[in-house]
């Protein structure tokens, strides 16, 4: 399973030097650095000027905690927020960022973007507004594009934290697509260098660790002992700061996979899970691992649970997992939509044919009324479309073996089935000859019995009539 922690950077704290994070998914919580510039750090920013942000940021820090903005709540917020900028100016570029996070948060990605790049052409030296741009741009699978933001803001600001794990984890990304050496050393690097700014940094060594295991899994094995080092330095460091990192533990699991070790691997899964239970990664695994362990409704609970995450609702993996879980709980109408899904999603993956094929002729066939010949018409149609999408490709050659045996085997089904009817007909044509020669021996043997009876009958009642009288005798 693919980790992606691209993070969108929201400063809506009332203390410029500890702004909180908030992103797409797992926030950086540390405070940037200081943006590069006098222009824009809102440490030196006037008295007047930090108390009418921090007074804007009292009121949204109330508003949230009584529950989700709403959409008059975000207007109202963000053009809070651009006033003070306008008012104080670049001191307070800060607040010109917040109307735009605010708007971002409220979903109103669009109007964010747009502030963000008036930010840019105002305030080149502010980061965050990069790195916003650069999530943005990611989130639209703009990978490109995103990568050049997230450089920007490293180059704005070369002590910031945020946009340089997000530039290491885009890198990161890239090279397990495609895996380049220098893609690599620079994602480590720019970890490196958080690292050594900020020696306890969660996402820097989430991502380390990820780095680790995706070179050891592409290319050089030895990685996986150094993602393990990484994963249990940070387990330590993590302990003595009270922090626990469900990604640390599913990359642990994803170790103990590399080693075969499904059993560890699955209660490091679990631990992940129980930290964050929406932990969509940590679900796939556990279903992945419940499925091979035929726990099928393990796993149709865990995919369930990933697919409340945007990415995984675009992942044909949970679809097609999803499907196998449903196919052993029989839920078979579950199953050919969750197949029929993943096949829509992705029209050159063959795999969908594949699973639909076998639940008809294995599942939803034999379970059938009749002779399953429907069923079984229907798994060739499939099987025979996955053969000529998946062509030549070695990654499933053993699997259209497999499909092409289970087409001969759905046609001799069909040769058996007609010899069988055909013995069929033939034995019940010789049981009716049967029958009817047994009818005639019985009428036969019943109408020799009749003239039996009616003989004996005859010869009984001569018996039993009386002498006839003696005519009289001449005298002479």
């Amino acid at each position: 399973m693919r980790i992606q922690n691209i993070f969108g950077f929201i400063a809506l704290s009332l203390a410029l030097t500890t702004a909180a994070g908030c992103k797409k998914k797992n926030p950086d919580t540390q405070a940037p650095a200081g943006t590069a510039g006098a222009a824009t750090d809102p440490s030196k920013a006037s008295a007047e000027a930090k108390k009418a942000f921090g007074d804007v940021g009292a009121r949204y820090d109330k508003a949230k905690a009584s529950g989700k903005l709403s959409a008059g709540q975000c207007e109202s917020f963000s053009k809070d927020f651009a006033k003070v900028y306008k008012e104080y100016g670049s001191q307070m570029t800060i607040a010109w960022f917040n109307s735009g996070a605010v708007l971002e948060e409220c979903g109103k990605t669009e109007e964010a973007e747009k502030i963000y790049e008036a930010i840019i052409k105002k305030e080149p030296k502010f980061d965050l507004a990069y790195n916003n741009l650069g999530v943005i741009y990611w989130n639209r699978k703009k990978e490109s594009k995103a990568l050049d933001y997230f450089k920007r803001a490293v180059e704005a600001n070369p002590k910031t934290k945020a946009p340089r794990n997000n530039l290491a984890a885009a890198l990161r990304d890239k090279y397990s697509s495609d895996p380049k050496s220098d893609d690599f050393s620079k994602a480590e690097r720019n970890l490196q260098t958080v690292l050594a700014v900020d020696s306890s940094n969660q996402l820097a060594y989430e991502n380390l660790a990820r780095l680790y295991y995706d070179r050891g899994r592409l290319k050089d094995k030895s990685y996986i002992l150094l993602a393990d080092l990484v994963v249990t330095q940070s387990l330590r460091v993590f302990s003595e700061t009270g922090v626990e990192s469900p990604d640390i533990y599913n990359i642990k699991g994803l170790i103990f996979m590399e080693r075969e070790n499904q059993v560890d691997a699955l209660k490091a899964f679990t631990k992940a899970a129980s930290i964050k239970p929406d932990h969509a990664d940590a679900h796939m695994n556990i279903a992945m691992i419940s499925i091979r362990f035929r726990d099928y409704a393990q796993a149709e609970k865990s995919l369930n649970i990933a697919l409340k995450d945007s990415r995984q609702k675009k992942n044909v993996e949970t679809f097609l997992g999803l499907g196998v879980a449903q196919r052993g709980l029989r839920k078979y109408k579950d199953a050919e939509k969750s197949f029929k899904k993943a096949m829509d999603m992705s029209g050159k993956d063959p795999r969908p044919l594949y699973n639909l094929g076998v639940l008809y002729q294995g599942h939803i066939g034999p379970n059938s009324d009749g002779d399953g010949i429907k069923e079984n018409n229907t798994a060739k149609g499939f099987f025979s479309k996955f053969i000529s999408k998946a062509g030549g490709d070695k990654e499933y050659s053993d699997i259209v073996a497999d499909a092409k045996q289970r087409i001969e085997n759905i046609e001799q089904y069909k040769k058996d089935l007609e010899e069988m009817k055909k013995l069929e007909a033939e034995a019940k044509k010789l049981e009716e000859i049967q029958k009817k020669q047994e009818a005639e021996e019985r009428k036969r043997l019943l109408d020799l019995e009749k003239k039996a009876r009616d003989a004996a009958a005859g010869a009984s009642a001569a018996a039993a009539a009386p002498p006839a009288d003696k005519p009289a005798e001449k005298k002479e």
